[in-house]
């Protein structure tokens, strides 16, 4: 292959993966753009594809390969940062240090490195403390280190905004988690309603919003406005694997509304999704979620279900037959799993609580009918 044939096939490959949705092809597109300009040992090009592939794996569902391109173009940059500016890598370094807790092999000592290394760079670009102290009280939250999360917490939202902050919209989807956990529903959702009407948003909000506000607005008693944000959420995260953990929040409400047939629906379709996904943390929450709707269908009666399962299940079955006491099982034994691997790095039980939380949900159902057809 001449030198022109081959960066001919990685423009094109490029100016494919532009047009294409977030997902697996576009992240494949860009890997395989990469292989080629390493192959011919171009770096520059090689770490203009890999930019891009950050991007495109952080938005498209794929954590691990956004952390490996990373890792890559940041060794680049350390190596010769007159080539390639600091600076560049500055958001893409909040996205990928933003996701490591999601992983229970990576250690606290290493996120906690990783969240220093992100509040010197940012220091060396002139930015504040805002956005590294959004990223320690997430990181801080999701390991359960309650008493680190509310002082990270007060200090973030005091913090003045600055070039390096988050979008409002993100910052103010990211805020409502505090109020959820907390049992501020009201608050939560007086706090949601610019991003639910469309006043404020970015490339993830509302998508994240929908799914959040379904329990709030569960639990406040607003049943028709939580129908609502489901068939308006799910379509806008029914394509991208990305939003794996938000499917889970959807599956709740079915669950919470007695909705098992349509629960079932998304679970079949996404099922697949959580099989293969590189987090850990999204895994569980769908396969919490769909633990408790296994667990209302058997409260309904359903012995068996019919379900058209991907071949790589574990007990795929061709006829698509399943014993639902079995899918429960299964689904049981994942979430434990992964919750046991979650508590012992984080050293708390947060996990655990999430999944006993899950397997209560049976005793708060109030039946309130979703009747508009799953969309394709």
């Amino acid at each position: 292959m001449t030198e022109q044939d081959w960066r001919e096939q990685v423009k094109n490959l490029l100016g494919r993966a532009e047009r294409l949705e977030p997902g697996e092809a576009k992240v494949m597109a860009l890997e395989e753009a990469a292989r080629l300009a390493d192959s011919h040992g171009d770096v520059p090009l090689a770490y203009e594809v890999r930019d891009a592939l950050i991007e495109a794996a952080t938005f498209g569902g794929f954590p691990d390969r956004a952390l490996a391109a990373f890792a890559w173009c940041r060794g680049q940059m350390l190596r010769d940062p007159e080539r390639y500016s600091p600076e560049q890598l500055l958001w893409k370094q909040k996205w990928v240090v933003g996701r490591l807790d999601e992983f229970p092999h990576i250690s606290r000592k290493q996120i906690e490195s990783a969240l220093d290394d992100v509040e010197q760079c940012f220091a060396k670009a002139g930015a504040g403390q805002r956005a590294v102290l959004k990223l320690r009280y997430q990181a801080a939250r999701d390991m359960g280190d309650d008493t680190r999360a509310e002082a990270f917490w007060a200090q973030w939202v005091e913090t003045p905004r600055d070039h390096l902050t988050d979008c409002r919209a993100c910052e103010l989807d990211d805020e409502l988690d505090h109020h959820i956990d907390r049992g501020e529903y009201e608050l939560a959702l007086r706090k949601a309603r610019p991003l639910l009407e469309g006043r404020a948003g970015c490339a993830e909000v509302p998508h994240l919003t929908l799914g959040s506000v379904l329990y709030p607005l569960f639990k406040l008693g607003q049943l028709e406005q939580a129908r609502d944000c489901h068939l308006r959420g799910y379509g806008l995260v029914q394509r991208n694997r990305e939003f794996l953990a938000t499917v889970g929040e959807h599956l709740e409400l079915l669950t919470l509304t007695a909705n098992v047939e349509r629960g079932l629906k998304l679970f079949e379709r996404h099922v697949g999704w959580a099989l293969e996904h590189a987090s850990h943390r999204d895994r569980f929450t769908f396969h919490s979620a769909a633990l408790s709707l296994l667990e209302r269908a058997l409260a309904e009666g359903h012995e068996r279900v019919e379900l058209s399962l991907p071949r790589t299940f574990t007990m795929y079955s061709p006829e698509g037959t399943y014993e639902t006491r079995t899918l429960r099982g299964w689904l049981a034994s994942q979430a434990e799993g992964i919750a046991a691997k979650f508590d012992a790095r984080n050293g708390t039980k947060r996990f655990h609580q999430l999944l006993a939380r899950s397997r209560r949900l049976g005793e708060e159902v109030v039946p309130f009918p979703i009747d508009v057809p799953v969309s394709v």
